[in-house]
């Protein structure tokens, strides 16, 4: 437990120094915005994280902003202590698991899910200590592990409905070792089954929510189909292509290309050597050691027939190799002490290299402290627009953008909108065509893709402005597009910049 609360405390430093201080765009922007409000996120809804996400919001640090980042940090704090703690009861000594849990803190998939704020740290730390529970009862064979474990499972699908694609195959795992205590005791899978609901019960909090209004907003989650369509997230099942044989191939093809993401992320040591002890592991516990392979199969299986961009899928695979890497060194080590004696066993501090070296590389990019590229974002865009403007814009923009105007108060004569009059992550929201707006005040378009205003054509004539930076379905500005004023077609007057 002590290697563990160092390993996660030293993890936290290094996330708290690096932590992004502002606001930031998409889903990522979404998760400072929404606290505020109490609102509800996008699909598929994240109770849990928006609990906590609530919670770290009143804490009197910081900005709204870098409050809802701290959560990150401490939620994939916690993964690393808990893979050091899988690591120790899976025979590998403190020190060494210790370093191999730095390891994992240093990879820079974590480190970057640790500087920004979103709910895939705390997915990691909540399947952590459930596969953790999971090797707790083989060894010990507690019932309250088993029901401990089941309410980790149910808080874990509150969190992430990622969590369903691995909840399952942990749980098999321990009913077939536990079937015996379970054939005794049948009252435990009751139990169990409780604490599951328990813990998938958050959900409720989101028609308890939209009960709060305002019913333009918020009355879809009031209906069955309005809350299951948000928490099955059915707008994303076409990326979906799970189930089939196709689906098995393009996993296998796409395990060379997250190889060289390893590589790029961490070094070819690490890779190796993760890979070596999880096969190496298996020599000495072949349970743990098929759970820990299972679990990593599938996620690699899901990141590649979901999208298959999205790094932050593989967060689970990055903790088996962690572990994996503990174990392989154990094992070497221990092998080196039988052929040399004991007093070669200092030489395990010789580890701390791997971090150090991870650590390095990655600092550079990872280091988000000086990143101020949201609220610049924000005021550069917001400065463009006259007064009592109306932007229409697309999703990335329009949560940092809500940020700076919601939170910071920036523009309070501005109004911002979406394509969806509903979309919940504006303060402001306003109904009506937008013809008649346009008529009342100036309106402008902003979108990275010409497309995307093709349909405003039909209403509007579309003035040039400015060409802007934009973000896209990233962190930074990767993209560009046009500033556009919204005429109505046949309206001959045009509002002053």
């Amino acid at each position: 437990m002590i290697a563990a609360l160092i390993v996660s405390g030293l993890s936290l430093v290094i996330y708290v120094r690096t932590l992004l201080p502002g606001s930031s765009f998409g889903d990522w922007g979404e998760m400072q915005l929404l606290p505020a409000s109490f609102g509800v996120p996008h699909p598929t809804g994240y109770p849990l994280y928006m609990l906590l996400d609530k919670a770290f919001s009143l804490l009197p640090v910081g900005s709204p902003a870098y409050r809802a980042d701290l959560l990150s940090a401490v939620a994939a704090a916690g993964a690393t202590g808990a893979s050091v703690l899988i690591a120790i009861r899976l025979g590998v000594r403190p020190v060494i698991a210790g370093l191999a849990g730095l390891t994992l803190a240093v990879t820079g998939t974590l480190w970057l899910e640790a500087t920004f704020s979103e709910m895939n740290g705390l997915h990691l730390f909540l399947m952590a200590l459930l596969i953790h529970r999971a090797i707790v009862w083989r060894a010990e064979r507690r019932d309250r592990d088993l029901q401990l474990g089941a309410l980790l499972t149910g808080l874990s699908i509150s969190n992430h409905m990622l969590a369903i694609t691995v909840a399952p195959f942990v749980i098999l795992f321990v009913l077939i070792d536990a079937r015996s205590r379970l054939i005794q005791r049948p009252i435990l899978l009751v139990q169990a089954a409780l604490l599951v609901l328990t813990g998938v019960s958050l959900y409720l909090l989101i028609p308890l929510r939209a009960l709060g209004g305002p019913p333009d907003v918020y009355a879809a989650f009031l209906t069955w189909d309005g809350l299951a369509g948000l928490i099955t997230g059915a707008q994303f099942r076409g990326d979906m292509h799970f189930g089939s044989g196709a689906s098995l191939s393009t996993a296998w093809r796409a395990i060379p290309d997250i190889a060289i993401q390893f590589q790029a992320h961490a070094n070819i040591v690490f890779l190796v050597a993760g890979v070596t002890g999880g096969a190496l592991h298996f020599l000495r516990d072949r349970w743990a050691a098929s759970l820990l392979a299972v679990v990593a199969a599938v996620n690699v299986y899901v990141y590649a027939n979901y999208i298959g961009n999205l790094e932050h899928y593989l967060l689970l695979t990055w903790l088996v190799l962690a572990v994996g890497l503990a174990i392989g060194s154990e094992i070497l080590l221990a092998a080196i002490e039988r052929r040399l004696g004991s007093w070669v066993s200092g030489t395990q501090v010789l580890l701390v290299l791997l971090p150090l070296a991870i650590a390095v590389g990655n600092w550079p990019t990872h280091d988000q402290s000086a990143n101020r590229v949201g609220e610049d974002f924000a005021v550069g865009v917001l400065d463009e627009l006259p007064a009592n403007a109306v932007l229409l814009t697309y999703w990335d923009a329009l949560t940092d953008l809500s940020y700076a105007h919601c939170i910071d108060g920036a523009r309070p004569d501005v109004s911002l909108r979406a394509y969806d009059p509903a979309a919940r992550v504006t303060c402001d929201p306003w109904t009506g065509p937008l013809e008649e707006v346009a008529r009342e005040r100036p309106v402008y378009a902003l979108f990275v893709f010409e497309p995307d205003v093709a349909s405003l054509r039909d209403s509007f004539t579309l003035i040039t402005g400015p060409t802007l930076a934009l973000p896209y379905g990233g962190r930074g500005l990767d993209h560009s597009g046009v500033l556009y004023r919204l005429q109505p077609l046949g309206d001959s007057a045009v509002f002053a910049p």
